[in-house]
């Protein structure tokens, strides 16, 4: 586990990580990884208890995102409306036949621009399909941005997340996503930008130049 900053920690496993904010007294997760052991090991050396977390935000519901979410039993789990298409075998994630796993849990649907109140800690949905339908970032108290598989950062700068020649499997509409990118590019007061696979920024400004 690392401490990335403003009570934000990163838990790796393999090529993803998943993230824990941890102002309140259980830590308010961002995505749940994709191997349950690791995941486990690290909170536990934090000494936090899967189980006692309240509060699951999903980005999206490929594997690598969502593999861990049987550690959270207790957990409320929330994701995009639009991202129900991609669990529910109505759109296939892959070569017109593969779909997302169905969640093994209950969970809430949100709209862009919802807020959910996690004690002293707000929680805003920002759509940002275009990876999947139902793509989406969170703002955390209206500064910290976990975003996903929405964008990526090289070398300070955002980036879309994939080379272009893995895009079209990769992204379901890179279209799309390239406007979600500059929607974000449209926030103010950012203090600190979190991806999945390629790190993290405390300089917004400068890393989303290139879209305003």
């Amino acid at each position: 586990m690392v401490w990335i900053a403003d009570n934000v920690y990163e838990v790796k496993t393999r090529a993803v990580s998943m993230f824990l904010y941890t102002a309140e007294d259980s830590p308010i997760c961002f995505d749940t990884g994709i191997i349950e052991a690791p995941i486990k090991r690290e909170f536990d050396a934090l000494g936090f208890k899967p189980e006692n977390v309240e509060y699951v935000f999903l980005t999206h519901t490929d594997r690598d995102h969502v593999a861990g979410l049987g550690l959270f039993k207790n957990a409320n789990v929330y994701l995009s409306v639009d991202e129900e298409q991609m669990i529910n075998r109505t759109t296939p994630r892959f070569l017109g036949f593969v779909h997302n796993a169905p969640l093994k849990k209950a969970y809430a649907l949100l709209k862009n621009g919802d807020i959910v109140q996690a004690g002293q800690t707000r929680i805003e949905a920002v759509a940002t399909p275009g990876h999947t339908p139902g793509s989406m970032s969170y703002l955390v108290n209206g500064s910290i941005l976990f975003v996903g598989d929405t964008l990526a950062l090289r070398e300070g700068k955002v980036r879309p997340f994939s080379r272009r020649k893995l895009g079209d499997m990769i992204h379901m509409d890179i279209a799309t996503q390239t406007e979600s990118i500059k929607k974000l590019a449209k926030l103010k007061n950012i203090s600190l930008m979190v991806t999945a696979h390629t790190g993290f920024t405390t300089d917004f400004q400068s890393a989303m130049n290139d879209w305003i």
